[in-house]
């Protein structure tokens, strides 16, 4: 069935469903694509169109009052497949250390363990275009290391952490939206704007969501079950609006705060191929470098991860900074170009963005295999290279780091969200450990050596990864979802997305969004 713009529809109209899904990215389409041909009638809602529109985009516009998020608020996209419209394609799986209980990180621990969103891992790789979840074990790659990299795992302090990309990012509205339209059981309704809850009188049950157009227009869904996967800061929102889920809600916002800190000079002859990132038949992979769990736990650490990226010479700096910055966005195709405003270029430090910059991130797939074989047969490696540290890092849960409601209105009358992102100090305190260790192993081992950066001058970017404004817990006095992403309190509501992360671990979240929605689905069926 084709998309149905709310702007044709009359002033009033109610739409009936079994399940109403608000919210159509990663999570909102995963959770629809596996309900096709279930039987359950779905209503799939979306704010945005097929297309991007900048006043559709403006009703994103948060007042950032913490650390500063990232400006132009376009680390989220309302339209048609979400911000997997902006993602890189980065692809990670948590490990089990990331969703367990860790005294030192009070909060961490998740309802569920890894082996229960595991049996969900290789559907929600076919669905992200990857080949199976195996690919994410370090022992396939094992093997394919050089023998630079192996020394530096030899140790046992350190460990190698597994990003895969797909052939291309996966654009969920345009690779699995046929799939959709072709669905007897599944509509999807564009431009309708969530903008409210509907509750019985006893203010346990929903109702019905209220609806509006940028146009005016209002609507209404009468669904007997919703599921809220509009992203986290506005899954809190809407509950914040709503008065459900309890004094939880909005709170423990998390991140991945990233930092291009540190620089390191592998001596020559040094071969890191996979550290640097490699193409292989089905997609493209790259090793990062983690500390040990067992170090982790017994210093008191949080569980961050490094990868190596090109050093850009000073020269390159002064003189092509703005024409990078501009050429990104001509050539964004939905890469990290649109991330950008052409009203911050020539602003921004260059290194802030070069782990964008990266073969691996802009080039097509057969473009970067291309290259990298030519490169490795006709241009080895001969004298020292160096690189930049990227560090990604895992923050802890911190009540105080929220989302709450402001008083300015957007232009459908809603008080826009007030983000305040705190990052403490055990977040720096790690960073410098495992840069420390990791100096050390490149050193002993005769790979090469760290220059470590000055704390002082020492910053963070955002990853566009909103965790845990929503977050999961048995217990309503801990969490505003139970184990099954059901709201506390409310027979008929669920959310959907990493904002019901209890914790942000180390890895980029999509993975395990798209293997939660499909949990979820499991459980809606009946």
């Amino acid at each position: 069935m084709r998309p149905i713009d709310a702007r044709t529809l009359p002033a009033g109209t109610a739409l009936d469903a079994d399940l109403c899904i608000v919210g159509a990215g990663p999570a909102g389409i995963s959770l629809a694509c596996a309900l096709v041909e279930s039987g359950v009638d779905v209503l799939l809602v979306e704010g945005g169109d097929l297309r991007p529109d900048a006043a559709t985009q403006a009703l994103h516009e948060a007042r950032s009052v913490g650390y500063p998020l990232r400006p132009n608020y376009l680390n989220r996209a309302r339209q048609f497949g979400g911000t997997s419209n902006l993602w890189a394609g980065r692809n990670m799986l948590l490990w089990p250390e990331d969703l367990a209980r860790r005294d030192w990180v009070p909060g961490s621990a998740w309802p569920i363990g890894q082996t229960e969103i595991a049996a969900w891992h290789d559907a929600a790789a076919r669905l992200l275009g990857l080949p199976d979840a195996g690919c994410f074990a370090p022992a396939r790659w094992r093997e394919r290391l050089g023998p630079s990299e192996a020394a530096l795992f030899a140790s046992g302090r350190l460990v190698p952490t597994v990003s895969v990309w797909a052939r291309r990012p996966m654009r969920f509205g345009v690779v699995h939206g046929p799939k959709l339209r072709r669905a007897g059981n599944v509509r999807t309704l564009l431009r309708a704007n969530a903008v409210g809850l509907r509750l019985d009188a006893a203010r346990t049950s929903v109702t019905g969501v209220e609806l509006a157009t940028l146009g005016g227009t209002r609507l209404v869904v009468r669904a007997r079950r919703v599921v809220l996967a509009a992203g986290g800061i506005e899954n809190a929102r809407l509950l914040l609006l709503a008065g459900l889920g309890g004094p939880l809600v909005g709170r423990f916002f998390m991140e991945h705060p990233r930092a291009v800190f540190g620089k390191v000079e592998l001596i020559a002859g040094s071969r890191v191929p996979l550290l640097r990132g490699r193409p292989f038949r089905d997609g493209r992979v790259q090793i990062g470098t983690a500390l040990a769990p067992e170090l982790q736990r017994r210093e008191g650490l949080l569980n961050h991860y490094c990868t190596l990226e090109s050093e850009v010479s000073d020269y390159v700096a002064r003189t092509y900074e703005t024409a990078v910055e501009v050429g990104k966005v001509l050539l964004r195709r939905g890469h990290a170009g649109g991330r950008l405003d052409f009203s911050a270029v020539g602003k921004s430090r260059l290194e802030g963005f070069i782990y964008q910059l990266s073969p691996k991130e802009i080039l097509p797939h057969w473009a970067f295999r291309a290259v990298s074989t030519l490169r490795d047969r006709y241009r080895p490696p001969k004298g020292a290279q160096r690189c930049v540290l990227v560090t990604f890092c895992e923050q802890p849960p911190d009540p105080d780091s929220r989302v709450r409601l402001g008083e300015e209105r957007d232009a459908l009358g809603l008080p826009r969200p007030v983000v305040d992102w705190r990052i403490p100090d055990s977040v720096p305190r790690s960073l410098l450990r495992l840069h420390e260790v990791l100096g050390r192993e490149l050193a002993e081992r005769g790979v090469g050596r760290l220059e470590a950066g000055d704390p002082a001058t020492l910053a963070y970017t955002d990853a566009s990864h909103h965790l845990g404004t929503t977050r999961m817990s048995d217990d309503p006095k801990t969490g505003v979802v139970d184990r099954d992403g059901r709201v506390h309190g409310t027979a008929n509501l669920w959310v959907a997305g990493s904002s019901v992360f209890p914790s942000g671990g180390h890895a980029n979240p999509t993975l395990t969004i798209v293997a939660l929605a499909l949990r979820l689905a499991d459980r809606l069926r009946g």
